[in-house]
Order: C-alpha cells, then sequence, then structure tokens
C-alpha cells in the first residue's frame, strides 16, 4: 500500500499506482484530494521498454534479416521492459500532489 501524499493514510494499491501516469490522477478515499505521480520518474521507469524495443527490433531484425522477426524482436523487447519497468515503477516513482494547470 502506499500512503497518499496530502493525508498520509496507505490508501493506493499496487495496481492502482500501476496505472498512474504524470497526467492520470486518482482520488484518494480518505481525504478526498487528487493525486498523481512524479512526471521525470515516470518516464525514467518507463525508459528500459523503449530501449529492449529498439534493441529487439535493432538486433534481432538483422540477425535474421526479416521484418518479420524484428517485429517479433521488439515485441519481445517491449514485453521483457515492462518486466524491469514494473519494479522500477514500484521503487523510484512516488506518489505527488498534482500540478495544478
Amino acid at each position: 500500500m502506499y500512503a497518499c501524499p496530502w493525508c498520509e493514510r496507505k490508501v493506493f494499491s499496487f495496481w492502482q499506482k500501476q496505472s498512474l501516469g504524470p497526467s492520470k490522477t486518482l482520488q484518494c478515499t480518505g481525504c478526498k484530494r487528487r493525486v498523481s505521480v512524479s512526471w521525470l520518474h515516470a518516464h525514467l521507469a518507463a525508459l528500459p521498454m523503449f530501449v529492449f524495443a529498439i534493441c529487439g527490433l535493432w538486433f534481432v531484425g538483422d540477425a535474421f534479416n526479416s521484418r518479420i522477426f524484428a517485429l517479433a524482436g521488439a515485441l519481445g523487447g517491449v514485453v521483457l521492459g515492462m518486466m524491469v519497468m514494473m519494479p522500477l515503477y514500484h521503487y523510484i516513482v512516488p506518489l505527488v500532489k498534482p500540478d495544478r494547470r
């Protein structure tokens, strides 16, 4: 469980935090205020997914000289990148008070 940055109650589950992004907010069940995640930290946590996808596309496509295998390599890279991204998102992305726009 994750604590709300407003009221400090632990009301957010792992999957609720995983579904958050810098432009998406959730409402705290305790204090009824909106909560988001840090823009910089969320993008840094998502970086492995893009890096693995590009590496899979590049290396697998070059190894087999085939567009189909390149696409399969990119898809495999996305899956592997998501497996790396989820623990990173858990540890390095804090819940924050959203910016007013």
